[in-house]
């Protein structure tokens, strides 16, 4: 069964930025970025909570090859999935902790 993914306006902005920022420094970049954050939003929505949690709610998923995660919190009874962010690893993390509260 899988889940319902929603996106938190922040997160998307965070990721259109990422993709537009990829795509200026090598052509067909942004687009291996989207290809492999799609690869884990669907890991997402078929089995979210096999992914650790990393607060009381939230969890995340790292974009394999790549310096991102996915930080989002599972909603069971509703069968979805809300991104929270899509984080580069070398943000300061104050704003992350923020955001999952």
């Amino acid at each position: 069964m899988s889940f319902r993914v929603v996106h938190d306006a922040e997160a998307t902005i965070e990721f259109r930025e990422a993709v537009a920022w990829y795509e200026e420094q090598v052509e067909g970049l942004g687009v291996r970025f989207v290809q492999a954050v799609d690869k884990v939003m669907t890991a997402i929505s078929s089995q979210p909570l096999r992914f650790a949690k990393v607060g009381r709610n939230s969890r995340k998923a790292r974009v394999l090859g790549w310096p991102y995660s996915i930080y989002f919190v599972v909603n069971e009874p509703h069968q979805e999935v809300k991104v929270i962010a899509v984080w580069h690893g070398r943000r300061n993390p104050d704003e992350l902790h923020r955001r999952l509260k």
